[in-house]
């Protein structure tokens, strides 16, 4: 599936709520997706998570990009459907 790098990370630590957790699973650096969420908060110019001392909470615009990222990724996987009974 044709995801980017930050979403595949961001989904990684919002299903996780911990950097260490998602990085684990990516196979890639705690910085790499540090960098990554901070760069997206930057463009998006509103914080995605909450940073506590548990680890990571989706703020309400993490909440709905990762939402919109679960849509469009269920229409995707709808879109590949159709394709391959073309």
């Amino acid at each position: 599936m044709p995801f980017s790098r930050f979403t595949e990370y961001f989904m990684a630590v919002a299903k996780t709520g911990s950097l260490r957790k998602a990085t684990e699973q990516q196979v890639i650096s705690v910085s790499a997706v540090h960098r990554q969420i901070v760069l997206a908060e930057e463009q998006f110019g509103v914080p995605l998570f909450q940073r506590l001392p548990s680890g990571l909470k989706l703020t309400l615009a993490g909440e709905l990009l990762y939402n919109d990222l679960l849509r469009w990724q269920k229409d995707f996987q709808q879109t590949c459907i159709r394709l391959d009974e073309i």
